[in-house]
């Protein structure tokens, strides 16, 4: 099967083939950055039954050698032009992303890395061929997590990508076992099954599980970088590479560099730098018109004003709330907040139940190195000195590291792993969890000594049903941050029915994923 190619890869790597001087190492090394040709040459060499399975575009390309790559090239017949040079963009800094994550991690081969990372963009050019109108929301569909392009797929086609992959992908074993993998994780209504815990070291599916998450961590960096508003996206990447990967905050930033980087090699190599250029200017000139939390809930209103006042006088905050009511983004708010003290100091996030208690200490304390095979980095409490601490999910954290940090907070001083002279801090920390740690402590689930160091200002932000007058407002603000372009008054007339009875149990995700789907359907009906 031969998927959409883009044409400025085709045309480069035609040249490359019929010019003698070019080693064909160079085309086995460029091949992989179109997506579509990619997929169809491994599927085509592995059609024949007879062979080993072939892995890799260097194996493919000894086997075939430049003629068979050139005949390969030149059955291509389906073009994508420019307008979708967002989508090559997608894939090629998910696929830098996870080569970069792969030197570290060392969970596959390089090649097997980058093909995870790609395989949501296969799925979007299979979707092409099956339903040629996905082109008209394909910009849309980039922004958002995978299993919101499942739901928004299955709403509008009955079909969505990962069962296009599924149906399509016959080879190699070891994509097709990713993908029956991402089948039983994400289901047809966009869920996403909790796969925190790892299979065996030993068994068949423990690479398979690595694939799946590198793709995972590999599309938040490409969200983070294409669109730097999408906020969610940047957190998402910060939380999983640290949580499937181990790779510490201080190390964080400069990964991202390094895949923008590798991102304009790659497009200098096939000549399009104007575009690369243009991406990343829009990027790096995006500025936030500053993070806000608004509401028009009385109560609500109330509980932020007591919170601002904590704010200012720099105590610790508490909040918490169902899932997506808006936790991480008052706690972003309020450390941007103009009379924050500590406004301009650093601000960090520990996602507390993504972490073992090793590495959970090791995030926050850092390690001195050489010590039982440690490596040296800064932990948080030494990067956010004078800042503040985001700990998310903290009712998460095992009740012995919670006495353990009640006695570090109490100090204000703590040990490097490996260390043996103290070091001291000064941070300021915002506290979230679904569960009242207050309630929590009378049923001897949360350290009261942790609480009682802490002594935190409490505040609670109630679920979308139970605060219907934001639901709308909220929705408008979605609406105009994405230009989603939902002005037609009947729909919105019809939306404001919804927003009064739907429960909305998934809260701000429902919400948008509900506008993100209007958009997308909005745009195949024009």
């Amino acid at each position: 099967m031969n998927l959409p190619v883009f044409e400025h890869t085709i045309t480069s790597l035609h040249s490359i083939v019929n010019n003698e001087k070019e080693p064909l190492q160079k085309v086995s090394r460029l091949i992989k950055y179109d997506p579509g040709l990619y997929f169809s040459l491994l599927q085509n060499v592995n059609s024949v039954a007879t062979r080993a399975e072939i892995t890799s575009i260097s194996q493919a390309i000894s086997l075939i050698g430049a003629e068979g790559v050139e005949n390969h090239i030149l059955q291509q017949d389906y073009f994508l032009a420019e307008d979708y040079l967002l989508l090559w963009c997608y894939s090629v800094l998910a696929g830098e992303a996870a080569t970069l994550i792969n030197e570290k991690a060392d969970i596959a081969e390089e090649e097997e890395a980058f093909f995870a990372a790609i395989m949501s963009s296969i799925g979007i050019l299979l979707m092409f061929m099956q339903h040629p109108k996905h082109k008209q929301i394909c910009d849309l569909l980039l922004r958002v997590p995978i299993e919101h392009k499942i739901f928004i797929e299955e709403k509008l086609f009955r079909t969505n990508l990962v069962e296009q992959l599924d149906k399509n992908i016959s080879a190699p074993k070891v994509y097709k076992d990713t993908i029956s993998l991402m089948t039983t994780i994400f289901t047809h209504d966009g869920q996403r099954k909790d796969y925190s815990e790892h299979p065996s070291r030993f068994s068949v599916a423990h690479k398979s599980f690595q694939l799946l998450q590198l793709m995972d961590v590999s599309e938040s960096a490409a969200r983070s970088i294409l669109f730097p508003s999408v906020v969610e996206a940047q957190e998402k990447f910060r939380e999983l590479s640290k949580r499937f990967f181990k790779i510490p905050e201080n190390e964080i930033e400069e990964l991202l560099a390094d895949i923008v980087e590798r991102f304009e090699d790659v497009c200098k190599e096939f000549r399009v730098e104007q575009f690369s250029e243009r991406f990343i200017a829009s990027a790096e000139n995006y500025h936030s018109s500053g993070i806000s939390f608004l509401t028009k809930s009385e109560p609500l209103k109330n509980s932020l004003e007591k919170a601002y006042v904590a704010n200012r006088e720099e105590k610790n905050i508490f909040i918490y709330g169902e899932t997506s009511v808006g936790k991480r983004l008052l706690a972003i708010a309020l450390h941007h907040h103009p009379d924050n003290p500590r406004k301009t100091k650093p601000f960090l996030s520990i996602h507390c139940g993504t972490l073992d208690s090793e590495t959970l200490e090791i995030e926050l304390f850092g390690a001195k190195g050489g010590f039982l095979g440690i490596e040296k980095h800064k932990g948080a409490l030494e990067m956010a000195n004078g800042g503040t601490i985001l700990l998310k999910d903290i009712d998460r954290v095992p009740l012995n590291l919670q006495d353990k940090l009640s006695e570090i907070f109490c100090r204000d001083e703590f040990y490097k792993i490996g260390e043996t002279s103290p070091a001291f801090f000064d941070i300021r920390f915002l506290i979230t969890s679904k569960k009242n740690i207050f309630e929590e402590t009378k049923e001897g689930r949360f350290s009261e000594r942790l609480l009682r160091v802490l002594k935190p200002v409490s505040i609670y932000i109630p679920p979308l049903r139970e605060r219907r007058e934001d639901i709308e407002f909220i929705g408008n603000s979605v609406i105009e941050k994405y230009n989603l372009n939902l002005t037609d008054k009947a729909l919105l007339l019809g939306l404001k029915e919804y927003y009064d009875t739907h429960a909305f149990p998934g809260n701000l995700k429902d919400l948008k994923r509900l506008l993100f789907y209007l958009s997308a359907k909005h745009r195949l009906e024009s």
